[in-house]
């Protein structure tokens, strides 16, 4: 019988870990609420009007685009998820992967995309025009989509099955 225990707790042990490991997700976008004004950021193009005040970034940019960019390791072929908070006062906000469009608004809000990386480093880049006027950007996150595991439930009982088919065997031989 100790014997039965013992693997059933390492059993749920694994499983909980599986469980865990399958739940984590981390922003892969460094400084994404600014609260660390520009760093991790590149900033080209138009960037005379451009600040980092309020934990947000701010551009006037008039004539020319202002790009804020930052690079991130991803995995080619997998799928990401892009959420960002932008206030539109006059102009556009865009957002480029690798310099190709993803995204375009000329509205305010928490907008929301996702996206299958074409490589394994994506640059994420926010495009603002705006004659005249300020464009605002905030919260930015690029999150990794999970494919689909089978859940912790599911994987309790098989297990609990697995471990009660091999009590019934050991008590049929003794």
């Amino acid at each position: 019988m100790f014997f039965l225990e013992s693997h059933v707790k390492k059993l749920f042990c694994a499983i909980a870990m599986l469980a865990v490991s399958a739940s984590a997700s981390a922003n892969l976008i460094k400084n994404g609420d600014f609260a660390a004004g520009g760093s991790n950021w590149t900033l080209t193009g138009n960037t005379g009007y451009s600040n980092f005040n309020g934990n947000q970034w701010n551009d006037g940019a008039m004539g020319t685009d202002a790009w804020l960019s930052q690079t991130i390791a991803t995995v080619a072929g997998e799928t990401y998820s892009l959420s960002f908070d932008t206030i539109v006062n006059w102009g556009r906000m865009a957002v480029a992967l690798n310099d190709t469009p993803l995204f375009e608004t000329t509205t305010s809000g928490l907008f929301t995309t996702s996206f299958i990386a074409a490589s394994d480093s994506t640059t994420l880049s926010f495009i603002t025009h705006n004659d005249p006027g300020y464009n605002s950007l905030d919260n930015v996150v690029v999150d990794h989509v999970a494919r689909a595991v089978p859940e912790p439930a599911s994987l309790a009982l098989v297990g609990l099955g697995l471990a009660g088919l091999g009590a019934l065997r050991r008590k049929r031989r003794g």
